[in-house]
């Protein structure tokens, strides 16, 4: 994802960009600007997923350039960091489109959270979108054969590894009684629904410890297991080594 950071005062946007794990949100592609200008310029040529936008500057003031960027790019989110604690001047901010705001001097713990909750709301919107895609795709299939959306069952699971999935779900998907999906599912792969998932979390988890620096936490919790005792367990029952044992017996250089 990219992300653009724009402050008219330079010293507060080399600390904005060098104090904040962007990567750890998924912005690969962090540009900074200390005026408006160069950021239209950028967004004729290419999309920009979230601006963090002083207010004062000097030329196009932030809100008026937030506005329009949300005419032009709704599909770019702003978060607006602002010395103005007054109401209605924050009113008027979100009202433009922000998706929220920040006061001067920057509280990085604050920002982090409201990082935190723009990235659950970009996954709910993409999970969303997702979901909506799988179901048309049923919704056109022209076959009576169930065993034929067994694909579509198991593409679903691997999207949602992070999130609670239930049979009742599953079977919703495609349309199909929970029992009926359990007796085709294990018909078609060979294990059952619960099974499956779990085999997809701890492949996904052994992969993440071979492959990244994330916690052991961390990629308990990309894997939908937020009990770390649980996933010791679980993860150990499928390799026969603890997640730390395991990360350092193949993690790769």
């Amino acid at each position: 994802m990219r992300l653009f950071l724009i402050d008219d005062e330079i010293v507060a946007l080399n600390a904005l960009k060098k104090r904040v794990d962007w990567l750890k949100y998924g912005f690969t592609e962090v540009y900074t600007a200390q005026e408006t200008k160069s950021v239209w310029e950028f967004l004729k040529k290419d999309t920009v997923d979230l601006i963090l936008c002083d207010v004062e500057m000097p030329g196009e003031n932030g809100l008026e350039f937030v506005k329009e960027v949300k005419i032009k790019y709704p599909k770019t989110e702003c978060i607006m960091v602002t010395c103005h604690a007054d109401f209605n001047y924050i009113q008027k901010a979100m009202r433009y489109g922000a998706e929220d705001y920040i006061l001067k001097p920057i509280d990085y713990e604050e920002l982090e959270e409201i990082l935190n909750k723009y990235i659950a709301k970009l996954e709910m919107n993409q999970m969303q979108t997702r979901r909506e895609e799988l179901i048309e795709q049923v919704a056109h299939h022209r076959s009576d054969d169930s065993e034929s959306r067994i694909p579509l069952v198991m593409e679903y699971i691997d999207e949602h590894l992070r999130d609670k999935i239930t049979i009742r779900e599953l079977a919703d998907l495609v349309h199909i009684n929970e029992q009926h999906l359990m007796r085709i599912f294990r018909k078609e792969t060979g294990r059952s629904v619960v099974e499956y998932i779990t085999d997809r979390r701890m492949l996904t988890a052994s992969d993440l410890l071979r492959n990244t620096d994330l916690s052991v936490n961390f990629i308990a919790d990309c894997v939908g297991c937020e009990n770390y005792s649980y996933f010791t367990k679980i993860f150990k029952k499928h390799t026969g080594l603890p997640p730390r044992e395991y990360r350092m017996k193949f993690k790769k250089s």
